[in-house]
Formats: structure tokens, sequence, C-alpha cells
């Protein structure tokens, strides 16, 4: 029995010893500040500065010792993290032992702090719609940035410098992600952010605009061109991957301006502007109205030869096309040539017809010869288009492919029941 009472005492004895003493497998800290405030960045650093500190100081060891020695143990930390945070002073350390030791640290700033920030985003030689448009972006960084820095030490910077520059980093890269930052801070009581961005390629090298006007001369949009190239010549420079993801600004700026244009207003335009974003981007305006189809043109035959109803002399003609609309698939018209060789005229009443997007077919009458023609158009895909006239009178036919280079200018190879030829054509 005897025996039975002593072992149960140094089980008792061994079982309190364990929970008196017990290795420290945690150090948890706490800091505060006396006077300006802490920023939440450098709070953080700070924390984990000190943590460090602790972990390699207190780890492993037995808290009960610790507790025995808290005096040595607490003026060691203090000279440790009074000489890692500068720009700061340890005013008071507080340390409570155990398991997850507890170390709370109440810390002064000491010389000057940050009061002002003033941050400056440089893309450099990108033109100037293309700033805008990234600084609509960076709307609220500046504010991220001075809340990051307001009331740090000027000279903590030394040791927060790599921290802070790596979360404005984070932040810019994630509002703005196809430009690579780099950052300048210029420390001191007013503190100077410089961040320069460098476009991600691929990048946008042409802009170019064409104009795709059926219903009225293309002439009278040459302003609208010129104005629409000038100012969208600033996106030249900026990444192919931002000007994707705004397209539908880019749409709505275009829409916008193209409203104000002139021409638009004057003829009740209807101009539908369309995108085309890479590195060669196309800006395609597609202009519709539901009253006019007026359309002017020159074109000269190449290797035509003269027959019984043409002179070789008029191989070159200016051709004027002035229509009504009557609802949306049928048109009165007329045109007019003019033959500057012989100074000979042709008008050619007619009407048209409109089944379906892309095909048009129906009657005219020439004066030059009286004589009734059928025609037939039809949009081939691209730029390419196909073209059929039946001359009732005369009992001919011709039958064109035409080949559009840009809007100003097309290639139409043609072929009748006795000649064939090339025509050059100009789209006025």
């Amino acid at each position: 029995m005897f025996r039975t009472c002593l072992l149960t005492i140094l089980f008792v004895c061994a079982s309190l010893g364990s929970a008196i003493a017990a290795p420290v497998t945690h150090v948890a800290v706490r800091v505060s500040s006396l006077g300006e405030a802490i920023p939440p960045l450098v709070e953080k650093r700070i924390c984990a500065s000190i943590e460090t500190i602790g972990n390699h100081v207190f780890l492993g060891a037995d808290d009960q010792a610790v507790l025995n020695r808290q005096d040595e143990y607490t003026r060691m930390v203090y000279d440790i993290t009074d000489r890692v945070l500068i720009g700061y002073t340890v005013e008071h350390i507080e340390l409570v032992p155990g398991p997850e030791t507890m170390l709370s640290v109440q810390i002064r700033p000491w010389g000057s702090t940050i009061r002002r920030v003033h941050v400056r985003f440089d893309y450099g030689s990108l033109p100037t719609l293309g700033q805008e448009m990234a600084g609509r972006d960076l709307t609220g960084v500046s504010a991220f940035i001075e809340n990051l820095l307001t009331g740090l030490p000027v000279d903590a910077l030394d040791w927060a410098n790599g921290t802070v520059k790596a979360v404005m980093e984070t932040e810019l890269e994630t509002e703005l992600p196809e430009f690579y930052p780099h950052i300048v801070i210029t420390p001191g009581a007013d503190t100077t952010v410089e961040v320069y961005f460098l476009p991600v390629l691929p990048v946008v090298r042409n802009v170019n605009v064409r104009v795709d006007a059926e219903n009225l001369p293309k002439i009278i949009f040459l302003s609208t061109r010129k104005h629409m190239e000038d100012r969208y010549a600033g996106l030249n420079g900026l990444p192919v991957a931002f000007v994707r993801r705004h397209q539908r600004d880019v749409e709505r700026d275009l829409q916008q301006h193209l409203n104000d244009q002139w021409v638009i207003k004057k003829y009740k335009l209807r101009v539908l502007p369309s995108l085309s974003v890479a590195e060669n981007m196309d800006i395609h305006l597609k202009s519709e109205t539901d009253f006019y189809d007026v359309r002017a043109q020159a074109y000269i035959d190449v290797s035509r030869d003269s027959d019984a109803y043409h002179d070789k002399e008029d191989n070159t003609v200016l051709r004027a096309h002035v229509g009504r609309k009557i609802g949306e698939h049928h048109e009165l018209y007329t045109d007019v040539e003019f033959m500057p060789a012989s100074v000979a005229w042709n008008f050619i009443p007619g009407y048209g017809y409109q089944p379906r997007k892309g095909t048009w077919m129906g009657y005219n009458f020439e004066s030059q010869d009286d004589s009734h023609h059928l025609w037939l158009r039809q949009e081939l895909g691209g730029r390419w288009s196909f073209r059929f006239n039946k001359d009732l009178t005369n009992h001919d036919e011709e039958a064109g492919l035409l080949y559009r280079l840009h809007e100003y200018v097309g290639l139409e190879y043609i072929v009748s029941g006795h000649d064939t030829w090339l025509r050059v054509i100009g789209y006025l």
C-alpha cells in the first residue's frame, strides 16, 4: 500500500511539473503607437518583424525559465527591436510568458513623419487620349498611395521601402494590368511618389479609319474622316489588350463625336462604328439613311474597243446617282453620265428593289441609245461584288466582277457579249 501511495504522489508531482513548465510554441505581437497613428501596412510589417525576433528568442524555450528571467528577456527584445525599427523608438515592452507568449510593444515615431504625399503618373510618350483612358482606371490609386504612406516616419522608408513598393505594384497591376509600373519614392515630410508606366507588348501601331457611305458621296465625309483619324491616333502606343478591354468606351466615344459632325446632323444619317482591335487597328464607319441615295464616281475603261453602241473616246466617264428611297426595299433614281471626250450626256432613270441585305435588282432606261435594261448587283463578301446587266433593246449582256481596293478605289473586270476590259473606278 505504501508503494502504491508513493507512485501516486510521484505521478501527481510529474503532472504538476508538466503543467507548470511548458515550451513556448507561439509568439503573438500587439503594437501600439504614441503620437502619430501607424499606417496599416507598416503596422503589419512591424508586427511581422517583432514576431520574427520573438520566435528566434522564445520558441522552444521553457516558459517557466522565461518567467524567471523576464527582465533579461524583455531587455533583449527591447534592444533588438529598437535597432530594427528605424524611424521609431520603443517606449515600452510588456512580456507575458506562456506556451503562447504575448509581446505588447509600444512605439513612438522619432524625427519627421510623412505629412503629405504627391503622386505623379508618367505615361512617357503616350498620346493624350491614351493617358486619359489610363488615368480613369487609376482614379482611386492616388488616395490608396497617400493612405499607405501618410504618418510613416521618413527614416522608416529605409526598411519599409520594399514592402511599400510591392503593395503599390500589386494595386497598380490590378487596376492597370496592361502596363508595367516602375515606382520611385522620394522621402521627406512632403514625399513624392512617381510611377512610370511601360506598356505591355503588343501595342497599337496604326489606326486606320474607313468610311462606308453607300448613300452619300464619300467626298463630303473627308472632314469627318480627318477628324476621326486625328482623334484616334491617340490610341497609338496603347497595349492591344488595354484597348480591347476598353473597346466599348472607345465605341461610345466614337458615336458621341460622330453625332457632333455637321454632315451627320445635316443629312440625318445613322453612322454605325465598329472596331477591329489589333496592332494595325481598323475603325469602320458605316453610314445609313432612310431618305437619300446620292453617289458619285468616275471611271476609266482600259482596253475597251469601240462598237456599234460605244465610242472608244468615251472610255472616261463621270457618273452621278440620285435616288429617293421608298420604305426599306424600294428606290426611284436617276443616274447621269457625262463623257468629257465627246461632251455627251446619258440620263438613266430607273427603279431598284432590295429583296435582302447585299442583293439589289431593278430596271432602267438609257437616253443615249433609248435602251431598256434589267440589272442585278450582288455582294459576295469582303471586298468582292458581282453585277449583271441585260440590254433588252440591243440584245446584249454585260457581267462585272468588282474588287474594292479601299473605299475610294475599285477594280472591275467586265465581260460583255463582244468584248472584255478592265474598269478602274474612283468613288467620290
